[in-house]
């Protein structure tokens, strides 16, 4: 019973153990972020199950280097038995009536004008796309983990800020009924300010709302429980990039992933066209065979020993142009994937002019936007304290503050558009966005 008992501790606490280990931590970072996806997506095991596979499909293929062994055992039953007579010894059976046959046999292709290598060559290049592939699917997965952490952290700010706006519009309600109560104000100053307090908090709301989705998208990705709590740490930093775009149009081509599938999509049709150029190629097989069996004269049911050697020439004559169309077939796809190849450049370079482009815009807009904070601030307490002293009115105080609000989420926005445009820009050049 001790034992028992000791046993289950010992599971329960090896259970608890892998989930503490495999469980999202509490805090996540950017990086933190990715890097999980990258461990638990399914999108990434199946890209490496489709690797596995198509490694598997490369090994069936090298099976043809090897030659084929079979163990084969056979019984007959004939009837009616043949029979000789003969004076004097009377009848002579032709062969028995139970036949018993046991061997075993080796069947190699000796020689096939290469075949053989360019079959195992088309699905190697197949495989090393399976392999390519699945760092274009970690790359995807890694920037959509990216651009959510930062919209969830912008959207977070931006409550904030909704929040901060209704304070302060709030406040200056107060101050505008007691205004009121003094008769220096009016009841529809009163009411103005409500309305506007009332379409902050109907924004907040949208903001809240906006937030609750990014942060179901971002559990999808994480794979987590719905009720998962998520406390995401970062900020949105103005971390200089260089922007030479012959450099990174250079790098881009080197190491962009879906140009790299598209010359494995290349090689790999023009391994095709020479496998298919060798369909119809004479090929050379021997075929050994060894076993026991039974019928041999003069005792036809004794089991004896024997053995089979044969060679096997096979030169196909006429294929029905079979051979020739496979050829036309893999020439018309090596020659669109070669299309293929030149239309991926092309959007890879677009893509990064258009990066570029976006990281400085952003860039300069993050600047502009942080001038317009400052003013707004300075606006705000100007009206506030005109409004105190009786040379502001009511409606300077609440665009004062509508407009502080604006110029906040404004910065919020172009900093978080600089960041993700900044990310977009390595992902553009095939940067190794999980690191």
């Amino acid at each position: 019973m001790m034992k028992s008992a000791v046993a289950c501790a010992g599971c329960l606490f090896m259970l608890g153990s892998a989930y503490a280990q495999d469980r999202i931590p509490d805090s996540l970072t950017v990086r933190a972020s990715v890097q999980w996806v990258l461990d638990h997506n399914p999108a990434v095991r199946q890209a490496d199950e489709g690797m596995v596979a198509a490694r598997a499909r490369t090994g069936q293929s090298a099976s043809g280097y090897y030659p084929k062994v079979d163990a084969v055992a056979s019984y007959t039953r004939l009837g009616p038995v043949a029979e000789l007579f003969f004076p004097g010894l009377g009848n002579f059976e032709l062969f028995p009536e139970n036949n018993y046959d046991g061997h075993i046999g080796v069947d190699q292709t000796v020689f096939d004008f290469g075949k053989r290598g360019a079959s195992v060559d088309v699905d190697e290049s197949s495989a090393q796309t399976s392999a390519d592939n699945v760092a274009l699917v970690k790359s995807n997965l890694a920037f959509q983990t990216i651009q959510a952490f930062y919209a969830i952290l912008f959207l977070e700010q931006s409550s904030r800020v909704q929040e901060e706006q209704v304070r302060a519009l709030r406040e200056h309600l107060l101050i505008t009924e007691r205004k009121v109560q003094n008769s220096s104000a009016t009841e529809f100053d009163v009411l103005t300010t409500q309305v506007r307090v009332a379409a902050a908090e109907t924004q907040k709301i949208d903001v809240d709302n906006e937030l609750a989705k990014e942060q179901v998208q971002f559990r999808r990705l994480l794979g987590a429980p719905p009720a998962t709590l998520l406390n995401l740490r970062g900020d949105f930093t103005l971390e200089p990039v260089g922007l030479s775009l012959d450099s990174l149009l250079a790098v881009a081509r080197l190491q962009r992933a879906e140009l790299i599938l598209a010359r494995d999509a290349e090689r790999t049709a023009t391994l095709r066209t020479r496998s298919a150029s060798l369909n119809d190629a004479p090929s050379l097989k021997v075929e050994l065979a060894y076993g026991v069996k039974n019928g041999y004269i003069p005792n036809l049911d004794v089991l004896r020993g024997n053995w089979v050697a044969a060679a096997l020439v096979e030169v196909p004559i006429f294929d029905g142009q079979k051979t020739g169309s496979m050829e036309q077939e893999a020439e018309a796809q090596a020659r669109a994937a070669a299309e293929k190849t030149s239309d991926v450049d092309r959007q890879v370079e677009a893509e990064v002019q258009q990066s570029v482009d976006d990281v400085l815009a952003n860039r300069a807009k993050v600047e502009t936007s942080e001038l317009q904070v400052q003013q707004a601030k300075k606006a705000v307490s100007l009206a506030a304290l005109g409004y105190e002293n009786g040379v502001s009115t009511n409606l300077d105080v609440i665009d004062a503050h509508t407009a502080l609000a604006e110029a906040e989420l404004v910065r919020l926005q172009t900093l978080f558009r600089y960041v993700v445009s900044r990310y977009a820009l390595e992902r553009a050049v095939g940067g190794h966005l999980e690191y």
